[in-house]
């Protein structure tokens, strides 16, 4: 059993990125870079092209470079690993859990991340897992597959916070933190990772929410008075739907994520955004028609992420499906 006080072996360090896409790839070609045994789980032309001519990652933050590394679709072959980064679309997330489950991927001193969007991700893993593999994080980067093979990251701060869900200090978590550190990674350590998780939420929900309804980046989103007051209307809502939870997210974080988010680079546009453009499945599920659930929950008006919700229902499973 894992406790706070064990840190991780040094030797051989093995990571299986589930969900190998733009983000899950940032995260796991760095570690990768730095000498780590990284498996990615990716399909179709991408997973192919990985295999046979390795993950090619361009990025501003971290440079350009080429990492070979095995890719599977099959992860009851991949025997036990020190880390999973759980990166999957939340509409493959039971599917994911199930095929972890499969094998043997996660074992005695296995802790699991998840870099997927909303707040739902951990109590799943939870379930599935138990606790003592999951740690509480949360990722902001924007990275996407440009070609099958390459991953380019454009923009975001790169950042990822780690803790354990309890809060506390934690040496697994230290340690953890230091290799991603060791590998070029933005990342530290929080003992509060709940207040870090719903501060996220609260960002993506404004970033990915606006981008997609409007199917414009930020930049042009700001631009606009209207667009800009919809924007801070709804990082409040969240905020306030937070509030009601006990969670201290307080009206000062907000403009500061506000304020934030209009100096970030007017081309970015969230992943929600990218997925509804490209007529994927989209995560509105997850982000801002959960907020007016736990709105409806608490008795908290949230208009602005209702008004999100109602426009993109209807392109929840994609124009393909």
């Amino acid at each position: 059993m894992i406790t706070k006080d064990q840190t991780l072996s040094d030797e051989n360090f093995k990571v299986a990125v589930v969900g190998a896409g733009g983000t899950g790839a940032y995260y796991g070609g760095a570690l990768a870079r730095a000498g780590a045994d990284v498996k990615m789980i990716a399909r179709g032309p991408h997973l192919d092209a990985i295999n046979t001519n390795g993950l090619q990652l361009n990025s501003v933050l971290l440079g350009d470079f080429k990492v070979n590394c095995t890719a599977t679709d099959d992860m009851s072959t991949i025997d036990r690993v020190d880390l999973v980064i759980f990166a999957v679309k939340s509409w493959g997330t039971d599917a994911a859990i199930e095929a972890m489950a499969s094998g043997s991927m996660v074992g005695e001193g296995t802790l699991i991340i998840s870099t997927q969007n909303g707040i739902d991700s951990e109590p799943l893993l939870i379930k599935a897992f138990s606790a003592e593999h999951v740690l509480g994080s949360t990722a902001t980067v924007s990275a996407m597959i440009t070609h099958p093979g390459v991953v380019t990251q454009a923009g975001g701060p790169g950042s990822l916070i780690i803790g354990e869900m309890d809060g506390g200090p934690s040496a697994q978590v230290d340690t953890l933190v230091e290799r991603c550190v060791g590998a070029g990674l933005a990342a530290e350590s929080s003992e509060n990772i709940e207040l870090a998780l719903w501060y996220k939420f609260t960002f993506i929900c404004a970033l990915s929410g606006m981008t997609a309804l409007t199917r414009k980046p930020i930049g042009d989103i700001f631009a606009q008075e209207t667009t800009t007051e919809m924007y801070r209307q709804v990082l409040h809502e969240v905020a306030a739907v937070a509030r009601a939870k006990d969670v201290l997210l307080s009206e000062e974080m907000v403009e500061n994520t506000f304020k934030a988010t209009k100096g970030r680079e007017p081309f970015i546009i969230g992943s929600m955004g990218h997925d509804l453009i490209a007529g994927n499945p989209i995560e509105i599920g997850l982000l801002n028609a959960r907020v007016v659930e736990m709105g409806k929950e608490h008795n908290v008006p949230t208009p602005a992420n209702f008004a999100i919700e109602a426009a993109l229902r209807p392109h929840e499973c994609g124009s393909t499906s």
